[in-house]
């Protein structure tokens, strides 16, 4: 005759396994709680494979415990299910979205073409000139004063490369201090102006 040393080994862990798998089933058929049911489904499978563990080694009864990891392995699936459906769903709902802003940015809006055509008309009026041609104008002399800068900075570094640290601090001083009074000269050139 078998008999058990202990009759309600694992029961306790076998019973929290129970509830936790119970649980996870309504939690994981939900929407926004499948991660609630995927952790209480996970609990309940550890604790419910413990329990069985305890009861087998002390010869007790295991169908309680075994119901209740059949139970948490039910819950944790129907979570992980709804997981992935969430997580397919909301890949479709970005790219949905990033198809939408893609276009916003690709074909102007009707009110964006109509502020682009008023500001267009208004700076003609204003400029007495086409925006198109002041434009490509403003580009090429910003790209001949990059040449130009980019050519008087190599020369500044040869002649740089000339000075003690001292004179190079000196000359620093200097340029700061006329770009900063030519600043406040313009500054106070345009509140006059005002």
């Amino acid at each position: 005759m078998n008999e058990s040393k202990n009759p309600s080994a694992g029961a306790g862990l076998g019973i929290a396994g129970l509830i936790l798998g119970i649980l996870s089933i309504p939690f994981g058929i939900m929407g926004c709680t499948f991660l609630f049911a995927l952790i209480m489904g996970i609990m309940g499978i550890i604790l419910s494979a413990v329990g069985y563990s305890q009861a087998r080694q002390a010869g007790a009864q295991t169908g309680l415990i075994l119901a209740a990891l059949i139970i948490s392995i039910l819950g944790t699936s129907f979570s992980l299910i709804r997981m992935t459906s969430s997580v397919s769903r909301s890949h479709d709902v970005f790219e949905m979205w990033k198809e939408k802003i893609n276009k916003w940015d690709k074909e102007p809006s009707d009110i964006e073409q109509s502020f682009n055509d008023a500001f267009k008309e208004g700076f003609e009026e204003e400029y007495d000139g086409n925006l198109e041609e002041t434009l490509d104008e403003l580009e090429n002399n910003l790209n001949e004063l990059e040449r130009e800068l980019e050519s008087a900075g190599n020369e500044v570094d040869k002649n740089l490369e000339k000075l003690s640290d001292e004179e190079k601090a000196r000359k620093l001083g200097k340029a700061t201090g006329k770009a900063l009074k030519g600043f406040v000269d313009e500054m106070n050139d345009t509140s006059d102006a005002d």
